[in-house]
């Protein structure tokens, strides 16, 4: 059976906005196994994917500072 775009199946560009748990999760794989490896870059980046994730989790939870 042949898959064609339309069949249900998400077309490659057809992809959703990353969230911020997504983005938290991520990091905090890419840290796991920077650790398990030894590789401190790899550990590095996984650590700063994460704090940007809950970054942008505080980001959206915060209301919008009114102006007087």
């Amino acid at each position: 059976m042949t898959v064609r775009p339309g069949d249900g199946d998400p077309a490659p560009d057809d992809h959703e906005p990353e969230t911020a748990a997504t983005r938290e999760a991520r990091g905090s794989v890419h840290e796991a196994i920077g650790k398990l490896i030894g590789d401190d870059t790899a550990r590095e980046h996984g650590t700063a994917e994460r704090r940007a994730g809950a970054a942008q989790s505080t980001a959206a939870r915060k209301p919008p500072r009114s102006r007087p």
